[in-house]
């Protein structure tokens, strides 16, 4: 097991800090062909109580010498915490066109989903 990332609770929303259950441990996957990286935390008990999914797409084509290039266009990262209730607090942050010279950052509103419904 790896050791817990520093800013595991960092971003967790306003008035949810005392709600969300700790990871006593870690699991990491890397997939690099995939550009995406997934951080699992589990508690006490070896369940999962905190994710974080990092993914980067990319666009292939080709540059002026007909070499084949792929260039980032989009960073997502999903962050999922289990609460006490059993719930889910999910918060989805997007970087879009990567690629441009004004690259858009969403920061969707943090929601509560049951763990099936993560998709993660």
């Amino acid at each position: 097991m790896n050791p817990l990332p520093l800013d595991w609770c960092q971003a967790v929303p306003d008035g949810f800090e005392n709600e969300v259950v700790p990871p006593w441990t870690l699991r990491r996957h890397e997939d690099e062909e995939a550009l995406a990286t997934k951080l699992v935390g589990l508690d006490a008990q070896g369940r999962r109580c905190w994710i974080r999914h990092d993914h980067t797409a990319v666009a292939e084509g080709f540059d002026e010498e007909e070499l084949p290039t792929a260039r980032p266009t989009t960073h997502e990262r999903r962050t999922a915490w289990r609460l006490r209730c059993g719930q889910w607090l999910l918060c989805v942050d997007r970087v879009e066109r990567l690629d441009s010279c004004r690259p858009r950052v969403q920061n969707l509103p943090a929601v509560l989903r049951r763990e099936e419904d993560l998709g993660l």
